[in-house]
């Protein structure tokens, strides 16, 4: 029997059939048919996200048939600005299809504190019927109709005069005169992050010369007085890893053309590599990468196996060598066949260094690396999910935290170390899951401005080749009609280290919602402006209200 969507429920996609209908047993549930005219369509709720948690799931039952090329739930969650979903989640990655009766499914994701309105549906690809019903959807376990709804505060909640006084009471002057009094400011920050396990220092901007110069104070104050052994950038592992292998025997700048990403060849990150090439035997300091390691990884592995000596381990390594030549193939389905060759060959040496007992700690990290960096070519093979960047991050630092002597300072962007999800169910996600897993031993500091200019380039995808000589340019940061989080901060005066613990207790809120610029590599733009509730994504704020761009060395 047909009947129009129950109340709430829409229609969505480019199918004709998108109705309501009752069962045999008179109960409603939602049909969608496929046709020829469109590549999708479901049925869909949105209501407001006026909820607290950490997690949301989605379940319900579906029943399919004849399907040939998906059928599952859909879930979303956007925030204040349109265009960007905070997360997604389909199951139209499981590749659901043929015929089924009554089916339970369900989908899980991340709960940002930014949410404003939540999105629930069944979808259908090309080909078949599919019948949905009985969905639910729970936070942290608890059924959302039996949640009592919460406001969602913003700063614009606020008078000037209140949040003002909030942030006074809950920040503390930064004294730029000079490096001394700077220093002599993060006195109190050096004695609190201390005793963790990681911490994370941010920065809205890669090109921002103060950022660089409170980082290097801070990691050095970490490692000389708190006995913090590992700096991990957001770079490649293994050109890192070939960086510290020459850095007793050529000339550091050529190390920095050659293994640095060009955002980072800077006199600023140069003093920091200069420190670190003096001091790392005095306070047994180690440098390391973080990102998919596709360029040096082979040469990497080259100088620890060729030494071990093995014809059968040379064998295999001559065999990862030319699949990761084929997987430079411009076709995707080659690049994704010879992809999942490269990780098949990595794992033939790990089993062959397993069953010979040459095995060391280093090789194990190495190869961790590769597979991690390799590991999408295998899902996508298997027509499965995809991991994202911030996820296999995680991944790697976690690997390294839980080595019992490890306390690890990360450099990473505002947007990657935070302890939320910031939007697409990915930016973010490295400090989420890091947080989670580490709780109180895991510390975000996040690093803001407001006026100045930054360094940036043009390049979009940064580890998209080998070539690190990409073109450093200076831009003034752009104004906004806005008032940036980065607007009420600069009432503190010209740098101040906030406490966000301590400003959610002046708000009597951690949810309040406000704009904030993330700038990535590349040039400032529109869409560099995302609101989140600051206190709920550091545990400490460092704002500096006006900054000059990073000095290149190369340009």
């Amino acid at each position: 029997m047909n009947q129009t969507m129950p109340k709430g429920w829409y229609k969505y996609g480019g199918f004709e059939i998108i109705k309501g209908e009752k069962d045999s047993m008179g109960n409603n549930v939602g049909k969608v048919v496929s046709d020829d005219n469109g590549k999708f369509g479901f049925i869909m709720n949105r209501f407001p996200a006026n909820y607290n948690g950490d997690t949301i799931e989605l379940s319900g039952r579906v029943k399919y048939e004849k399907v040939k090329d998906y059928v599952g739930l859909i879930m979303w969650i956007d925030g204040e600005k349109r265009g960007h979903h905070l997360v997604f989640e389909s199951m139209q990655n499981r590749h659901i299809r043929g015929s089924s009766d009554w089916t339970e499914y369900s989908i899980k994701v991340p709960y940002p504190p930014n949410s404003k309105y939540i999105y629930i549906g069944g979808i259908l690809g090309k080909g078949g019927t599919a019948w949905f019903d009985d969905f639910r959807v729970t936070i942290d376990g608890k059924d959302i109709q039996t949640l009592e709804e919460t406001k969602r505060l913003t700063l614009k909640d606020f008078t000037p005069e209140a949040l003002t006084s909030a942030l006074s009471k809950s920040s503390v002057p930064m004294d730029l005169s000079n490096q001394d009094t700077w220093n002599k400011s993060l006195d109190q920050l050096i004695d609190e992050v201390g005793d963790k396990k990681i911490v994370a220092i941010g920065e809205s901007t890669h090109g921002t010369s103060e950022f660089y110069q409170v980082r290097e104070m801070i990691t050095k104050r970490l490692v000389e007085e708190k006995g913090f052994n590992l700096v991990v950038l957001e770079s490649p592992y293994d050109d890192i890893e070939l960086l510290n292998q020459s850095l007793d025997s050529k000339p550091l700048d050529s190390l920095m053309r050659k293994h640095l990403f060009s955002i980072y060849q800077t006199e600023e990150m140069r003093s920091f590599l200069q420190w670190y090439k003096e001091k790392r035997s005095d306070y047994s300091v180690e440098f390391k990468g973080n990102d998919d390691s596709y360029w040096a990884f082979i040469d990497l592995l080259k100088s620890q196996i060729y030494p071990i000596n093995d014809p059968q381990l040379n064998q295999l390594l001559d065999r990862l060598d030319e699949s990761i030549e084929n997987r430079l193939s411009d076709n995707l389905k080659n690049r994704i066949k010879e992809g999942k060759k490269v990780y098949d060959n990595i794992l033939a040496i790990e089993n062959h260094l397993k069953s010979t007992g040459k095995l060391t700690g280093v090789l194990e990290e190495m190869i961790l690396n590769g597979k991690t960096s390799y590991i999408n070519y295998v899902l996508l093979d298997n027509e499965q999910p995809i991991r994202t960047r911030d996820e296999v991050m995680a991944e790697r630092i976690s690997y390294l935290a839980k080595q019992s002597d490890r306390k690890i300072i990360v450099w990473a962007h505002n947007a990657h170390i935070s302890n939320e999800v910031i939007v697409d169910a990915e930016i973010g996600l490295m400090g989420y899951y890091l947080d989670k897993e580490f709780k109180d031993d895991y510390y975000a500091v996040g690093l803001m401005t407001l006026n100045g200019t930054y360094s940036y380039m043009d390049e979009k995808f940064i580890n998209g080749d080998h070539n690190y000589n990409e073109e450093l340019k200076a831009e003034t940061l752009q104004s906004s009609e806005e008032e940036l989080w980065e607007t009420k901060l600069a009432k503190l005066g010209k740098a101040a280290i906030i406490n966000t613990e301590m400003l959610s207790k002046e708000l009597n809120s951690d949810a309040v919602i406000g704009p904030t610029k993330l700038i990535g590599y590349g040039k400032e733009d529109s869409m560099d402006i995302y609101y989140i509730p600051l206190t709920k994504h550091y545990d400490c704020l460092i704002f500096i209200e006006n900054t000059n761009a990073t000095r290149p060395i190369f340009n």
